[in-house]
């Protein structure tokens, strides 16, 4: 039988997409590590090395945790998915906390944050592609802003905290908070409700489709964009640095305000201009930051970061409406956890490409012109997809 949907009512949705805000706010602490790695290594005494492999325990326990999302909510329901991400999230923090040792901060936030995180960011954009379709782009544009806000405010809010204070400590308290965070949010998807009336669908809901010829295309262009992304992120202060740039760090917060924007935009022009052209508009617009930062002129780097920044945070926000507007909204879920395997992938290779290239070259030219490439990889890429999905 056909999926059908129910619609939410306006204090139903309203409390669905608090929960799913709620949600990836708490996914965005995230951001957060790069604040622990001197505090850590000074503690505890570890390498850089040792911290980074956190780092990518973590950032590959995300893209799991993204993935195995719907398969919990099949069994557990979104109150259990709700409880079990953030356990994870808080139990994480609080192990560390209270046993501080490399292991512990591996399996820990490496693994058990990682996956309760990216449990909690699937099902942000689970609650968002499931209110109306009237609201339904608006919801998911503003719950992956919420991750991206997260990533905003956090290390300011907490960045001198953190740095002063002893990290098991901080690691203690950041866990109990987001206990409080995770409290709220199940309150929110208790009162909204579980049944047909909280806009959920009936039962006999297909299988998602198979990953067809322009699921691929749509994977690769993902890829190639996080791939530009991921690889500035990892190094857009040293970029701004090695180009003479004074403030340097500020390269990095331009960058992240482009990400809020595009976030926070990308889903709703995607449903305004359709699959090609919202596409072609977002590779476009990451060629001409990769030229940008590449251009001799200082002032052209704040610009380029912004619109890598405004493209790497579109690219989430995008895809889940581009999913829906071509497979249907009842398959936004189960496909984009299929999808950010992409992002898991170019999160292990930029950063540690970006490396490199800089290490053989001396300079940051030859990683700003692969990131050009990708952009325009990106842009061939579109050109081979077949029947375009349509603007609603």
């Amino acid at each position: 039988m056909a999926r059908t949907e129910t619609p939410a009512a306006p204090r139903t949705a309203l409390l669905l997409l608090a929960a799913a805000v709620l949600a990836n706010g708490a996914a965005g602490l995230l951001y957060v590590w790069s604040l622990f790695i001197l505090p850590i290594e000074r503690v505890l005494t570890l390498g850089r090395a040792d911290l980074g492999l956190v780092s990518s325990l973590a950032l590959i326990s995300f893209t799991a945790g993204v993935a195995v999302l719907p398969w919990v909510v099949a069994r557990a329901g979104r109150a259990g998915a709700a409880v079990l991400a953030f356990a994870l999230i808080g139990g994480g923090h609080l192990a560390f906390g209270l046993w501080p040792s490399w292991g512990v901060l591996a399996v820990g936030y490496g693994l058990g944050f990682g996956a309760g995180s990216g449990l909690a960011y699937g099902l942000a954009l689970s609650l968002a592609a499931g209110l109306p379709a009237r609201v339904r782009a608006l919801a998911i544009g503003l719950a992956m802003g919420a991750f991206a806000l997260s990533g905003i405010l956090l290390p300011l809010v907490l960045g001198g905290w953190i740095a002063a204070s002893d990290p098991g400590a901080a690691f203690l308290r950041i866990g109990v908070a987001a206990l409080g965070v995770g409290l709220a949010c199940l309150l929110a998807l208790t009162l909204a409700g579980t049944g047909p009336a909280a806009g959920t669908a009936a039962p006999e809901a297909p299988p998602p489709p198979a990953m067809d010829r322009p699921f691929l295309i749509l994977s690769l262009v993902f890829f190639l964009i996080c791939f530009t992304g991921l690889a500035v992120v990892s190094q857009v202060a040293a970029i701004a640095a090695d180009a003479g740039i004074a403030n340097a760090g500020h390269a990095a917060t331009v960058l992240t305000l482009g990400y809020l924007a595009g976030s926070l935009l990308g889903a709703p022009l995607a449903e305004r201009a359709g699959e090609r052209a919202i596409l072609l508009a977002l590779g476009g617009v990451a060629l001409a930051g990769a030229l940008a930062m590449l251009a001799p002129a200082k002032a052209a780097l704040f610009p380029g970061a912004a619109l890598i920044g405004a493209t790497f945070g579109g690219s989430g926000s995008i895809m889940p409406v581009l999913l829906g507007l071509r497979y249907g909204a009842a398959h936004i879920p189960r496909l984009y956890g299929r999808m950010i395997i992409a992002y898991g992938l170019a999160g292990l290779v930029a950063p540690g490409a970006a490396g490199l290239l800089y290490e053989s070259a001396r300079g940051y030219a030859p990683v700003l012109a692969l990131c050009a490439a990708c952009a325009a990889l990106s842009l061939a890429a579109v050109l081979m997809l077949k029947g375009s999905a349509r603007p609603r």
